[in-house]
């Protein structure tokens, strides 16, 4: 594909310049010196080359579409509307509206390559003949397009505006690692990412079961009401395809209770919990929220309560 990809050049201002520069108004004495009989030819307004353009393309189309309302009851317009529409592609080419350059607003994870073998189009063909429908349904099915625009800029500018999905979370599932956006869509292979140097993979959490991308959604709106719990989140296993089981960053594991409010009201009661008395910040193993309204600790080996440590000093006659 011969199309050039540009990031987002500022073609605006450049098009302004000029139309700016063609709009200027003739200096007085300039006007009066053309108008002097016998000294110089007249100059023919700017506007005039445009308008013999729009007529060598209106032409045709007129002459066509007239020779199609005298074929209509020989069963031949679709034709003679085809034969048109060719011949306002090929008159439009050679008057220069051909595919010059291909400008993209938005690509971040989208392959460059991806985009052009999308759009399927090559550099030089008329601008005309480009179908924009069926390139944005085109571009909207890759992975990473959540939604696309495409317009043309004549005389030769394709002009796409992309909005992508943003990954979420990274799908663990029969040793194959799958980068996903909030509705469990899958956008790329995180190892492939990885090797073309992506870091942001690295940042984000996984979810482990075979069907946790069908609930990462709801697990994730959950996690929005606890600003605590979110940013701790290493990963999320979906367990017997009925709850979560999270293990945060600093090695404990929350379990969830099943259903979504109970899910919800679980991650409230640890916030509350940690806002209270820092229990995440304590040296425990795992907390289960699995019963309403109660929290089962459990401690490590080496953990030692509150004062606990004062105690035991004393009782062996040790000073604090």
């Amino acid at each position: 594909m011969s199309a050039r990809l540009m990031a987002d050049p500022d073609f605006r201002a450049a098009a302004a310049g000029a139309r700016a520069r063609d709009e200027m108004p003739t200096p007085p004495r300039a006007m009066a010196a053309s108008a002097q009989k016998g000294k110089r030819r007249r100059a023919w307004p700017r506007w005039t080359r445009s308008a013999v353009k729009a007529a060598l393309i209106l032409v045709p189309v007129l002459g066509l579409t007239a020779a199609a309302g005298s074929t209509w009851k020989r069963g031949t317009l679709a034709d003679t509307l085809e034969a048109a529409r060719e011949s306002v592609i090929q008159t439009t080419g050679d008057l220069g509206f051909r595919l010059s350059e291909i400008l993209v607003v938005g690509r971040s994870e989208t392959e460059r390559d991806a985009v052009l073998d999308a759009l399927g189009v090559r550099r030089g063909e008329p601008i005309l003949s480009i179908d924009l429908a069926e390139a944005k349904q085109r571009l909207e099915e890759l992975p990473w397009v959540s939604s696309a625009s495409i317009e043309r800029r004549l005389p030769g500018f394709l002009y796409i505006r992309l909005s992508e999905r943003q990954p979420m979370a990274i799908w663990q599932h029969e040793r194959q690692f799958t980068v996903i956006d909030r509705a469990g869509r899958p956008l790329a292979d995180a190892a492939e990412l990885a090797r073309r140097g992506n870091q942001r993979i690295d940042t984000l959490p996984q979810v482990i079961g075979a069907n946790a991308p069908q609930q990462v959604h709801t697990l994730l709106s959950a996690l929005d009401s606890a600003p605590t719990v979110a940013p701790l989140l290493s990963s999320a296993s979906w367990i017997s395809d009925r709850r979560w089981n999270l293990q945060l960053s600093n090695g404990v594991t929350v379990k969830l209770p099943e259903g979504t409010a109970e899910m919800r009201r679980a991650l409230l009661q640890l916030e509350q919990m940690h806002t209270a008395s820092h229990v995440l910040d304590r040296d425990i193993v795992a907390i289960d929220l699995r019963l309403p309204g109660r929290a089962a600790i459990q401690t490590s080996a080496t953990a030692q309560l509150p004062g606990w440590e004062d105690e035991s000093k004393k009782k062996n006659g040790k000073k604090s």
